[in-house]
This record gives C-alpha cells, structure tokens and sequence, in this order.
C-alpha cells in the first residue's frame, strides 16, 4: 500500500516537472513574431482639436500635450529640494508652448465642469499655477471647445499681454562667487519682480496673483495698459 502512494507520489512530480519544461520550451520558442497589437488613444477628440488651435495660435512654435510638471520644471530653491522635487511628480498640464529654446512659457488646461472630485481639483489648479508661476510659466484656463475661443490671431495677442518676464540669462546666480545667503537674496527678489509683473496689471484685468488666468480676464487685457506699464518697468524692476 505504502509503495502504491510512493508511486503516484512520484508520478505527480513527474507530471508537474514535465509541465514545467514544456511550459519553458513554448516560452523560449516565442519570439513574438505572433504577437499583435491594437492602438490606444493618446489624445481625446477635444485635445486634438485644441492642439490644432494652439499649433495656429503659436505657429512654428514647439506646442505639447499632456506633459508633467516634473517634465517641464526643475527645484531651483526650497526648503526640502527633495520633497519640493516630489510635489511635482502627480501634477500635470493639457498643453505646453516652448520657447525656441525649448523652456516652457505658456502652459493650458482645458476647462471641465461636474467633475466629482471638484474640490481636489481646485487644490491641484492652485498648486500648479503657484508652481508654474516660480518659473515665469503662465498658466491659462482654455474653453471646452475651440468653437468658444477667439480667433488664434486674437488669442495670441492677448497672451503676448498676458506673458510673465523670464529673468535674463545674465541674471543666473554664479555659485562660485556668491555665498549661500547671497544667492538666496538674490533669488527672493528674482521672485519679488516675477509676482509684481501681474501687480502692474492689476487695475485693468481682475486678475488676482493667487487665480489662474481664464479666457476672460485674458482677453480683457488692455494693450494701452501694457504700454504705459512698460514705460514704467524701470520704476517697478520689472525683468524684460
């Protein structure tokens, strides 16, 4: 009886093992040559549309969808570099502009309404335009559809108004010749002219620092107004 259990013991292994190999035979013999694959979709009908927009809008200009913050800005000061670098990683946007230089300047997102976590979004929004701004990234609100934008000419004229100032080349810290305290001052009024660029602008747009900008208060932008605030950019320390 013993020897019996033994015998189907062992023809159990015996089976399993036999199992195994074939299963590794199959494997090593597959070299995908049989394997097929179906296109998912990248881009929703809205974004392509849109991205056909913003191709009019900025034409011979780099223009992204779907990119990342962490893609498109680096920590250039914080507390915890490590855990401000973090931040950055669950953020992203619909639509990037690249300068010719490949730097961000402008960065979309489409508007969407009856989201269910509408609360978390608004957070998200907020985080984003802060962080976005740091960088001299304006952050725009778009419509649902191109049938409810201005014409790209149009469009492109009011963002020219609506464009925060990069610091200059020139302007970037030399680590070597500037201790820690020196670059950070320096840095804290880099910033102080970014978020005054909007203070000029206040009295004609609505805009407050702490919104993102949205397709009305962009196109309410007075062009006189940018002019006379460019005469008075010397006044203000604002970077060109």
């Amino acid at each position: 009886m013993n020897m019996m259990w033994v015998g189907i013991g062992i023809a159990v292994v015996l089976v399993v093992l036999c199992a195994l190999l074939f299963q590794r035979y199959v494997r090593r013999q597959d070299d995908g040559r049989d394997d097929r694959y179906a296109p998912e979709r990248i881009l929703s009908a809205q974004q392509v549309s849109m991205l056909d927009y913003l191709h009019d809008t900025f034409p011979g200009q780099v223009v992204l969808p779907n990119v990342g913050l962490r893609q498109m800005l680096s920590v250039r000061r914080a507390v915890d570099k490590k855990t401000a670098k973090e931040r950055l990683a669950d953020l992203s946007v619909d639509f990037v502009v690249c300068a010719p230089d490949g730097r961000p300047t402008f960065a979309f997102d489409i508007e969407r309404h009856h989201l269910a976590n509408a609360e978390a979004r608004t957070d998200a929004v907020k985080r984003k335009n802060r962080m976005l701004r740091t960088a001299g990234v304006r952050f725009v609100f778009l419509k649902d559809g191109i049938h409810r934008m201005p014409s790209p000419a149009d469009f492109r004229a009011q963002l020219n108004l609506a464009e925060l100032p990069k610091p200059k080349a020139g302007a970037e810290v030399p680590s070597r010749k500037l201790s820690e305290a020196d670059r950070d001052s320096v840095l804290k009024d880099l910033e102080s002219q970014l978020s005054g660029f909007d203070h000029l602008y206040s009295g004609n747009t609505g805009f407050r620092d702490s919104e993102v900008m949205g397709l009305s208060g962009l196109m309410d932008l007075d062009p006189d107004a940018e002019r006379r605030s460019a005469r008075g950019d010397s006044r203000h320390g604002v970077l060109r």
